[in-house]
């Protein structure tokens, strides 16, 4: 039985859930070995399904250069702004997916776009930098110096002095937003969607999903895209890299956390709500049915996935992303 079928018996996995793992994983080998897909590989395939969705955007799209140490240049960022945006709009900054070695704002293009659209506020999309070339904690000092410099520089991105400001991520994308909500203090919310919280690959979920003999070994994908971030194994249990171990999580803002059914990080991600919900901190979480990791990034294929989180998103911001 492959990898595929394994995974039908137990979950019930949705249309789009099979499409995107037959089209994601193929030519993968059986260790797990990424090293042939390019990053430009990465950027051109979530273009190409997402590119009718951004192309429909009505509103601006503004570059900046955000100021960050050992960064000559600074962090790349597009501020995107809705022709329908609130009076008072409030501002979200979003760091895409990838495992911390793929995606672009290019890729990341769309979903910005609908999230800027539907929740009328301005999205500021993050070009961090990733992995191998820049290691732990590069990615991690680019999304604290963007959220700095965008508290400090609301009305100059397209939001008022009163505007709420929060954070968003998929993936490893939610590991760096969690990162952030921990390390900047006057963030409003934060909104994690099947983030990576635990450098460490460990868990229930990890030994559910490595199909060692078979080429779509998840887990094992995910282990080595992780080696590619660290300088040393110790860098994994660092709290930066694996929020989950932080000792406080009584500091974050409130929380939405979205988790995909068939996902490594599914067991982790429930290990942090746990670690919410002791520091009564107010965290409102969905497990996502059906869906697999990856879906937030494709609204272009997964569109009644992402529809669905969208929604969710949405019920959120109103509460707390609003002024």
């Amino acid at each position: 039985m492959d990898v595929l079928e394994q995974l039908k018996s137990k979950y019930k996995l949705n249309s789009e859930s099979e499409t995107f793992l037959k089209l994601r994983l193929k030519g993968i080998s059986e260790n797990g070995d990424i090293s042939h897909i390019s990053k430009e590989d990465y950027d051109e395939t979530h273009t190409r399904f997402n590119e009718k969705i951004a192309a429909d955007f009505d509103g601006n799209l503004v570059e900046f250069h955000v100021p960050c140490s050992n960064l000559p240049g600074g962090v790349p960022i597009d501020v995107i702004k809705p022709k329908n945006c609130a009076r008072r709009p409030g501002i979200l900054i979003h760091f895409h997916g990838g495992a911390n070695s793929f995606g672009s704002r290019k890729s990341s293009e769309a979903i910005c776009k609908l999230l800027a659209r539907e929740l009328k506020c301005v999205v500021v999309n993050v070009e961090y930098r990733t992995a191998p070339e820049h290691k732990f904690p590069a990615m991690f000092d680019d999304g604290k110096a963007v959220v700095r410099w965008v508290i400090m520089n609301k009305s100059l991105v397209g939001g008022e002095n009163d505007s709420k400001v929060g954070v968003i991520g998929s993936s490893s994308g939610g590991n760096i937003a969690a990162t952030v909500a921990f390390e900047v203090p006057g963030l409003d919310y934060q909104i994690l969607v099947y983030p990576l919280v635990d450098w460490r690959c460990e868990g229930p979920s990890f030994e559910e999903f490595d199909f060692s003999e078979s080429s779509i070994n998840m887990s094992q994908i995910v282990r080595n895209l992780i080696d590619a971030n660290c300088k040393s194994e110790q860098d994994k249990s660092n709290v930066r890299a694996s929020p989950l171990l932080r000792s406080d999580f009584t500091v974050l803002p409130p929380t939405l956390l979205l988790m995909a059914e068939v996902d490594p990080y599914k067991h982790s991600n429930y290990e942090f709500k746990s670690k919410l919900k002791a520091a009564n901190a107010v965290c409102e979480s969905k497990l996502m049915k059906g869906a697999v990791h990856g879906f937030f990034s494709v609204p272009g294929l997964f569109e009644e996935t992402n529809l669905r989180a969208r929604e969710i998103i949405a019920q959120f911001y109103k509460k707390y992303g609003t002024c």
